[in-house]
């Protein structure tokens, strides 16, 4: 990935990880903007849906990840009282960085 790279280091991820079980998990992430945690927790989630308002961030997220990760990520255009996903059931749903 190219550019500037918030939590090079994956505090964030790390920190998240101790507190939520996201193994096999169905996740929202909303204000995924350019999908940098929706990618991190991929691996290990059974689906990540990103939700934000921006398409053209939306486009860059979907731009970013990776093949092998496109099956396990939806990027979505809504908001968090609007998500847009009627009748989908999440295990977690994460805010980080939304605020």
């Amino acid at each position: 990935m190219k550019g500037y790279r918030q939590d090079p280091e994956r505090t964030e991820v790390r920190a998240l990880q101790r507190r939520v079980q996201f193994v096999n998990a169905r996740v929202l992430d909303v204000g995924c903007g350019e999908g940098r945690l929706a990618r991190s927790i991929a691996g290990v989630a059974r689906l990540v849906v990103g939700v934000d308002p921006n398409g053209a961030v939306l486009d860059r997220a979907r731009q970013l990840t990776p093949r092998r990760l496109r099956k396990k990520i939806e990027y979505r255009r809504g908001t968090a009282e609007r998500p847009g996903l009627s009748r989908r059931r999440f295990d977690v749903a994460v805010f980080s960085g939304s605020l």
